[in-house]
């Protein structure tokens, strides 16, 4: 049985595809939806709560924009329900939104029974109760004594594991804004970062830095240890 959607954030550039959508959800049983033109205009406080939730956002306003938003919701709901609405229809453009932290992605045109049908089965897919919330991204490292602000960068980076990400990207995703040059604050949540994952984990996961470029998750398999 797929779960009922209490809020629904949707996002999309064109007003007839946006409607049509709208009416979709409906069908659901949506007890909210936010209706958006672009993704900035849906970052606000409700999407923070820990309400069952759907994102249904379009890649046809800035990408960057929409990517950043799939992960905002992403590393702080675990439990949301993401479809991403693919105007650029490559296999570039769907992979981009599936490391981003989407459940599935459309490629646009699409019919209402595909667009029906997909969303069904990825709320039954994320319909069982019990512990799934915000919480269940963020292990392993609950015990890690990490700040809140922490936690999410090693989410974000968690979920580009083995790639390099920005402190550019990593404005974008938490701040909603481009990163000012010479600002330190990320490389002094890194080093913080490293020393409690050392201390509390041990070498399992380290966090490296590629000089002016970025920061990438590396994490020893306990197989390798042996």
């Amino acid at each position: 049985m797929a779960k009922r959607i209490k809020l629904a954030v949707l996002v999309e550039k064109k007003n007839s595809l946006r409607n049509d959508i709208a009416n979709q959800i409906n069908l659901f049983g949506a007890q909210k939806i936010i209706q958006c033109a672009t993704p900035n205009l849906a970052r606000r406080p409700v999407i923070l709560s820990n309400k069952p939730g759907l994102l249904v956002i379009g890649n046809s306003s800035k990408l960057e924009d929409a990517l950043s938003l799939i992960s905002f919701c992403r590393t702080r709901l675990a439990s949301w329900t993401i479809l991403v609405l693919d105007h650029l229809n490559s296999d570039e453009s769907a992979a981009q939104a599936i490391y981003a932290g989407a459940d599935d992605v459309l490629h646009v045109p699409f019919s209402n029974s595909e667009f029906e049908a997909r969303l069904m089965q990825r709320l039954k897919q994320t319909a069982s109760p019990s512990t799934e919330d915000s919480s269940t991204i963020k292990m392993p490292f609950t015990h890690a004594n990490l700040t809140q602000t922490e936690l999410e960068i090693m989410n974000i980076l968690m979920a580009q594991k083995g790639k390099i990400v920005t402190r550019n990207q990593l404005s974008r995703h938490l701040e909603n804004k481009d990163w000012a040059y010479g600002d330190r604050k990320y490389d002094v949540h890194i080093t913080s970062i490293r020393k409690k994952l050392r201390e509390n984990l041990g070498e399992q996961y380290t966090v490296k830095s590629v000089r002016s470029v970025g920061y990438f998750v590396q994490e020893v398999c306990i197989e390798d240890t042996v």
